[in-house]
């Protein structure tokens, strides 16, 4: 018996200590995990949020806090929704928002979309696409930025997308807005062959009838001629998506 005794007492002594093993490795990995968040966040420039996770119990769900704007926010959950191991993020005192990884159900609300544009855009990083003057062909760069935008759309499925083609206004304003279509056509094309769904993306090209910057110049015609993605939880029609 008391062979027996002590044989029970090491079992148990095991299996405590292999508790307390992984509660340590675990704790440790949640401590591992906020760092990388904040260390994102600020990262992609999202200043003024901190990142936070449960430690009783351990939670892979981020809960967002700080005194910023909505778009900052929106940013902010974009941002951790799409870092592996974030399970869910939320704003504190808000609604948790699933997380593209680790099985975790698509987004679904205005909220995901807001997050899905947030995502598209830093997948953009501040880069414009650019094209053959007079051409709708696409530099090896922009092939890459169209890459990194239909990494960040795989998560993104329950949303519409709509891209959209503007010019500056030199030149003919018909040929402008003809050559901005084309170059928007392009740009589906190309993430409709990276795997985005064609019934999720819609191509509209504006010319120079929106244009960001008024008059003309070098730096006016810059900002002026771009592609816009905008991400949605409305119909195919691009010009609603689009806000317009």
């Amino acid at each position: 018996m008391e062979v027996g005794g002590k044989i029970l007492t090491g079992a148990a002594a095991t299996a405590l200590l292999a508790l307390v093993g992984h509660a340590i490795s675990g704790e440790s990995y949640i401590s591992g995990l906020e760092e990388s968040v904040n260390t994102e966040l600020a990262a992609q420039g999202v200043e003024g949020v901190t990142a936070s996770f449960s430690r009783d119990p351990l939670s892979r769900r981020a809960t967002l806090d700080g005194d910023v704007r909505d778009e900052i926010k929106q940013k902010a959950l974009g941002t951790v929704s799409a870092i592996a191991g974030v399970s869910r993020a939320n704003w504190k005192g808000a609604a948790p928002l699933a997380a593209s990884g680790g099985g975790a159900p698509a987004l679904t609300s205005n909220d995901g979309a807001n997050a899905c544009q947030a995502s598209v855009d830093n997948a953009i990083a501040g880069e414009k696409l650019n094209f053959r003057s007079g051409s709708a062909y696409v530099s090896p760069a922009s092939n890459k930025i169209i890459d990194s935008v239909a990494a960040a759309l795989k998560t993104c499925s329950d949303f519409s997308v709509a891209i959209g083609g503007h010019t500056d206004s030199n030149g003919n304003a018909e040929i402008n807005k003809s050559m901005s279509q084309e170059r928007a056509d392009r740009v589906r094309s190309g993430l409709i062959e990276r795997g985005i769904s064609e019934s999720q993306v819609t191509a509209t090209g504006y010319g120079s009838e929106q244009p960001l910057a008024e008059g003309s110049g070098p730096e006016a015609d810059a900002r002026n001629r771009r592609i816009e993605f905008k991400v949605s939880t409305s119909g195919n029609d691009a010009n609603a998506q689009q806000g317009k």
